[in-house]
């Protein structure tokens, strides 16, 4: 209570370094929770794709197959290699069809709705991830029909769906047998479909494969003789178009290794044996790489943060101080009545944790009340920018608290050792 009153004495300069260290705190629980959420969605894809080895076709970044295509026989090689287990061809593209008017798309925090084929009879399974736990319904499964599908959470809420629902995605209707139970990352914003529809809606969408189909539909319609009396070069342009196939529209593929192999050996094997016809990407590899972009990512909003934190505790040392030098003569009483430097030592620096402490609670207050506000009115689509953790916010009070006495300390110590007689001068 005497701390309270003292602080209560000089309320207006308590008030703005309360404020100071509210805003450094404010600033701590915002940043941090988007961290906290980035992080969250970071950790479930790198829990992912280290329990596999992707394969991409040769010259393409992860995640994209632009029109580049990964022809189903080389696919039936790589599952032949030493150490291979099992292979799954994979087509991803985007849920909506490109804007024309906007070809980048709108921006968004984390992973774009998407469409993710995938081929029901491989007998694949993601080392770290085999199977997804279901909100509703189930996952699509072998036997299931073309028009089967599950989505995650985030497109199930952005568009109102539930199990049993239809769907329909670019021109085509599908039944949704499963909704897929939040994940904090990609799986959220995945339209999970068989490979068969997948293939079809990324050929209509890019021109170049749509001229390929074309082309081997015509192309298979001439019979053998008639091919036979056409010129050399005809013949060559059309039997080239019909060995197109639509089985060869993979823009990824994943690969397991058998129990006791090495993951990167087996990476190893299938980069010498193909790296002219394919991109691989090891899990220990891709996984160092994640970890790099989340470090610097962290470093950028937890470094503005401390920023606003040190300002705070540098406010804190500047009021104590100020606080010592006005209260000498009530040091020096204090002492005369039998204080210790050990007792006027705590009550001031328990002073300046006081003051860290409900600086940091107001902060945190602030600082929920803007999270639950953008959270609110971005879950409508499912795209909550911040993730609120309890144990985060447990901890962020804590530091509050030691800043206070971490910048309390000098100002108090020198508190506790003005002598009686100095004191006495200022009376």
């Amino acid at each position: 209570m005497e701390i309270l009153r003292n602080l209560w004495r000089r309320k207006f300069r308590t008030f703005l370094t309360m404020f100071g260290i509210a805003i450094g705190i404010f600033a701590f629980t915002v940043m941090g929770s988007m961290a906290l959420k980035l992080n969250k969605m970071i950790s479930g894809g790198k829990r992912y794709i280290t329990g596999q080895i992707s394969i991409m076709p040769k010259g393409s970044l992860y995640g994209t197959g632009g029109g580049s295509i990964l022809p189903i026989d080389t696919l039936n090689k790589i599952s032949k290699v030493d150490g291979v287990e099992a292979v799954s061809a994979g087509v991803e593209l985007s849920l909506e069809e490109p804007d024309p008017d906007n070809p980048t798309g709108s921006m968004s925090f984390g992973i774009p709705p998407t469409i993710e084929g995938m081929d029901l009879n491989s007998s694949f399974k993601n080392r770290n991830w085999e199977t997804m736990d279901m909100k509703e319904g189930r996952m699509i499964e072998k036997g299931d029909g073309d028009d089967k599908i599950a989505v995650g959470i985030t497109i199930a809420t952005d568009k109102k769906l539930k199990v049993g629902d239809k769907f329909k995605i670019r021109g085509k209707e599908f039944n949704i047998v499963g909704v897929i139970d939040r994940t904090m990352t990609g799986p959220d914003s995945y339209v999970m479909m068989p490979i068969g529809p997948a293939r079809e809606m990324l050929i209509e969408s890019n021109p170049f494969l749509k001229s390929l189909k074309q082309r081997s539909d015509e192309a298979a319609k001439i019979s053998d003789s008639a091919l036979a009396k056409m010129p050399e070069e005809t013949k060559k342009q059309i039997v080239e178009a019909k060995a197109f196939k639509t089985e060869d529209v993979n823009t990824m593929a994943a690969a397991s290794w058998k129990e006791g192999a090495d993951s990167e050996e087996v990476a190893d094997r299938i980069k010498n044996q193909f790296k002219d016809e394919v991109s691989v990407l090891s899990p220990k590899k891709m996984g160092e790489e994640i970890d790099k972009g989340t470090l610097v990512f962290n470093a950028i909003i937890l470094g503005s943060a401390l920023i606003a934190l040190i300002v705070g505790g540098f406010s804190i040392i500047n009021t104590m101080v100020m606080s010592i030098s006005e209260r000498t003569k009530e040091i020096g009483i204090k002492k005369s009545l039998g204080a210790s430097n050990k007792s006027i030592l705590w009550e001031y620096t328990l002073e300046a944790g006081v003051i860290g402490l409900i600086g940091g609670l107001i902060g945190i207050g602030l600082g929920l009340l803007v999270i639950i506000a953008i959270n609110t009115k971005t879950a409508a689509s499912g795209a909550e920018i911040f993730l609120i953790d309890r144990n985060y916010l447990f901890g962020v009070v804590a530091f509050s608290f030691v800043l206070g006495i971490l910048a309390g300390i000098i100002p108090a110590y020198r508190a506790s050792r003005l002598k009686i007689v100095d004191a006495i001068r200022e009376l």
